[in-house]
């Protein structure tokens, strides 16, 4: 049983040091190190201090592209897309839109870059967390992304101009640059012996995301398969949507054979509902997930936009429910 948790906003080598044990005590067996443009750009040899200091505490490390390009999750910022406006994905309406575009190859090649880098760090797994073109507010019918590469692309694909409207033949289009981006990504890694692994978004939270699990799942050189079903984000159960998603993982990590993992809610959990927690590493577990990680660690008390109403508990029933499917 592998059990995980995210770890960011500090990068003190010996105050991670102290984290790192709490970690142990807490019965994680890896942790997912967030690694910025920021980081990339000020912080690389300390990163790399810090995933050795994660090793000698006897934990997995898994490096996460964190807001980078603004393509994948993490709440911070991109300086990519703020001094190189050609990079950013265009909207069918012509609106220039704060994220990089996974088709242009500048992009890419800043990806490669940080893909290395990542690497150069000792990090075992890399992680490649919810890639998504422009997530629109609800209501708002433009989409993304229509730049010439895009535009080069589909006609090139299909030999017809890119529409202005989001058919279905646009739709898979999207969700194909989205996999041979990935691809390019995990075939690099996987050429240095290293792992990949990739969180996607549940349609129920952004209904525009990528549609088509399966042909994430048939990347040959991605070796984990997961998703992050959030419950407060929908409104849901959190025992009922974790186990129709971890049910839903766990059937394509058989099919391609893969490792399946789900990530739990820790952070905005509300006072009286810790035991959600609980509930959910549980279904995860009887529908056959063996590979569990919280975003973040501490029940994310020290960050106040995410922060739960009783952050030392939430990490305690987490731990505790870690222990527990350890045990089994």
């Amino acid at each position: 049983m592998k059990t995980g948790i995210s770890y960011f906003g500090n990068r003190n080598p010996e105050h991670f040091r102290r984290d790192a044990e709490v970690m142990m005590r807490n019965h994680c067996t890896y942790v997912v190190h967030t690694f910025s443009e920021t980081d990339l750009a000020f912080y690389a040899g300390t990163m790399k201090e810090i995933v050795a200091i994660s090793h000698e505490a006897g934990l997995e490390v898994w490096v996460d592209p964190w807001g980078v390009g603004q393509v994948f999750g993490g709440e911070t910022f991109s300086r990519l897309i703020a001094t190189h406006l050609d990079h950013r994905q265009v909207s069918a309406k012509g609106q220039s839109l704060a994220i990089a575009c996974i088709n242009n190859p500048d992009f890419r090649r800043f990806m490669t870059h940080w893909t290395d880098t990542a690497i150069e760090l000792g990090a075992d797994v890399l992680f490649w967390d919810e890639p998504h073109f422009h997530i629109f507010e609800k209501g708002d019918d433009d989409w993304a992304c229509h730049c010439i590469h895009c535009e080069i692309a589909f006609k090139a694909a299909s030999g017809r101009d890119l529409p202005l409207e989001l058919t279905p033949e646009v739709r898979k289009f999207r969700d194909h640059s989205i996999v041979t981006f990935l691809t390019e990504l995990c075939d690099r890694v996987k050429a240095r012996g290293k792992r990949n692994a990739v969180c996607l978004l549940p349609p129920y939270i952004v209904p525009d995301c990528l549609a088509d699990w399966d042909t994430v799942a048939r990347i040959k050189s991605l070796d984990i398969i997961g998703t992050d079903p959030y419950w407060h984000l929908g409104g849901i159960k959190a025992q009922e949507i974790v186990r129709e998603y971890s049910r839903k993982i766990a059937d394509l990590a058989r099919l391609y054979n893969k490792e399946a993992q789900i990530w739990i809610l820790a952070f905005r959990i509300k006072q009286g509902t810790e035991s959600d927690l609980a509930r959910a590493c549980e279904a995860a577990y009887k529908e056959g997930i063996r590979n569990l990680a919280a975003w973040s660690y501490l029940g994310t008390g020290y960050m106040s936009h995410l922060a739960s109403d009783n952050p030392q508990l939430v990490w305690e029933t987490l731990g505790r429910a870690y222990q527990k499917l350890r045990n089994l």
